[in-house]
């Protein structure tokens, strides 16, 4: 490789030579950032869009560099004298090539699927990761946690994997309201409360169908009679679960002071302790 330079610098025109590879590499970089402006719109946001940009990308650099590298009269010679001369380093480059070439076709396979899009948190439960779906690549798929942080998972990782997707089909979510009340408690009026409080807060979603507009807007349920007392179960719907947390805590709040006021007494976790013996 330094033979090689040395010789372009040392021939007439070298100069010229360098000067040409320089601004092909800047056009290469320059049209490769207006894609990225380009597909920057909210409207390219989907999976499909992502893909493709990124390979489009990563074509127009490798399409760049091979223009450059062209423009050398050594090159060609170059290349075949490195191939005939190094097996090993044809194996490995094969060998890496291979395992690129699989999650690319892992990653046409998702683009096409579509088992989840831009923005879906998921969960692939044999790797135990958790997050929203921020990018996809010609190799990986660009997972953002929950603590902010990014894991890079191989796209024939994600392929091989069972995917759990909050968002696929209907985004809507679903989570438990569980109180448990004392046996001595006013049942039915703390049924009342719970409806009341969990269909009253605003990011809660009517789930009835037309034909069952008849029937309670929230249903709650004695889930059991338990050890410790009555055991009351509503389910608290929102547009997305990104929603249902913060959602979920506020009714439990609103429901606590409701229950303060009407007098009913929640059941404690654990029996109470038995009074000394004098």
């Amino acid at each position: 490789m330094n033979e090689l330079l040395d010789s372009l610098l040392n021939s007439n025109g070298g100069g010229y030579v360098l000067l040409r590879i320089l601004f092909i590499l800047l056009c290469s970089t320059a049209i490769s950032k207006i894609v990225g402006w380009a597909t920057r719109n909210k409207q390219y946001d989907k999976l499909y869009w992502k893909f493709l940009h990124n390979v489009i990308v990563i074509l127009i650099h490798i399409a760049g560099i091979l223009f450059a590298l062209g423009q050398l009269p050594q090159f060609n010679s170059g290349v075949e004298t490195l191939l005939a001369g190094s097996g090993i380093a044809a194996l490995a480059l094969s060998l890496a090539a291979q395992e690129s070439l699989g999650n690319a076709v892992n990653g046409i396979v998702l683009t096409v699927s579509k088992p989840f899009e831009v923005g879906d948190r998921i969960k692939l439960v044999n790797a135990g990761i958790t997050g929203y779906i921020e990018d996809i690549t010609l190799w990986h798929t660009v997972i953002r946690t929950f603590m902010n942080s990014r894991i890079i998972v191989p796209n024939s990782t994600i392929n091989k994997d069972m995917i759990e997707n909050s968002n696929f089909q209907q985004a809507r979510a679903s989570a438990f309201i569980d109180v448990i009340i004392q046996y001595e408690a006013d049942m039915e009026r703390a049924m009342e409360i719970m409806a009341r409080v969990v269909g009253e807060h605003p990011d809660y979603v009517d789930t009835r169908a037309p034909e069952e507009m008849h029937l309670p807007k929230v249903t709650v349920y004695v889930r059991a009679l338990g050890v410790y007392g009555v055991e009351l179960r509503a389910s608290m719907w929102t547009e997305h679960i990104g929603l249902s947390f913060a959602a979920c805590s506020e009714v439990r709040r609103q429901i606590k002071h409701a229950f303060d006021q009407a007098g009913i007494e929640f059941s404690t976790a654990m029996p109470a302790a038995p009074p000394p013996q004098a």
